[in-house]
């Protein structure tokens, strides 16, 4: 079974560029462990983080555009962060 060493988000609703962990171009970062714990206060976007797994999930699923749609996300224009222009990106 496949782990996930590492992700960046960028432009996903509230997080407009995060990193965690270990992706493939930065290699002396440590990898996220088989348990990772995020802690946080209330509206810092720990549970849009893991709407961001959700979303890719869909997205492979039934594609972007129902993706964008469902779980009642509002569409595109309500889950790219708020001021932005570029697209949403996802590394994994």
């Amino acid at each position: 079974m496949a782990n996930i060493e590492g992700f960046r988000i960028k432009n996903f609703r509230s997080l407009k560029d995060v990193t965690l962990g270990r992706l493939w171009n930065k290699q002396k970062v440590k990898p996220l462990t088989p348990m990772t714990a995020v802690i946080g206060k209330n509206g810092v976007g720990k549970s849009t983080l893991f709407d961001a797994f959700g979303f890719l999930a869909d997205a492979l699923k039934s594609g972007v555009e129902e993706a964008c749609d469902s779980r009642g996300r509002g569409g595109f224009k309500r889950i790219r962060a708020q001021g932005q222009q570029e697209p949403i990106e996802f590394e994994v």
